[in-house]
């Protein structure tokens, strides 16, 4: 029964749990579905036999450098909100964290795991996407709805249009 026993300490029991995500034992790929470029989409990860997406829950910078890398490109902006569609299948990655320095997205940690969807609770509207480049030309950035010029919400002009920089990781460098 438990806490009567004449097992000696030398034989207490242990474990070694293995979570390849965690862990970054295993390598996964990626593409790119529904850019209008091969190096802009929604994140599709190939795992377990069938491809899936990333929702945008702590989904920035950081995680975008390790997908745009894995594809060959040095340089990586980080979208949400299915800015290139909604996705299909399986949600295979939800509050992924990652420091931009893996090779490859399985090194990042999830805080729940692959397959834990229930936690990305607006399903594939909140499908990540990265818009890479090999380019060093900066986009046309602007400031709008400040006090002065030198204020406000960070405004980059992508397909033709103005839109918004998700403030998930920004720092004092991204600035």
């Amino acid at each position: 029964g438990l806490g009567v026993s004449n097992c000696r300490h030398d034989r207490d029991a242990g474990v070694v749990c293995y979570d390849p995500l965690y862990n970054g034992e295993s390598n996964v790929t990626v593409r790119l579905v529904g850019g209008s470029h091969s190096g802009e989409g929604r994140v599709e990860v190939y795992f377990a036999g069938e491809w899936g997406t990333v929702c945008d829950r702590a989904w920035n910078i950081h995680a975008a450098k390790v997908v745009c890398n894995m594809l060959g490109y040095p340089r990586a902006i980080a979208t949400e909100s299915a800015f290139f569609g909604e996705g299909s299948g399986p949600i295979w990655l939800t509050y992924l964290l990652c420091r931009g320095t893996e090779s490859n997205i399985a090194s990042c940690h999830s805080r729940y795991g692959w397959g834990q969807s229930h936690f990305c609770t607006g399903g594939h509207s909140q499908d990540a996407g990265v818009v890479c480049s090999k380019s060093s030309t900066v986009l046309p950035t602007r400031l709008s709805g400040g006090r002065r010029p030198s204020e406000g919400r960070v405004e980059v002009f992508m397909n033709s249009k103005w839109g918004t920089v998700c403030d998930n990781g920004w720092d004092l460098f991204d600035a």
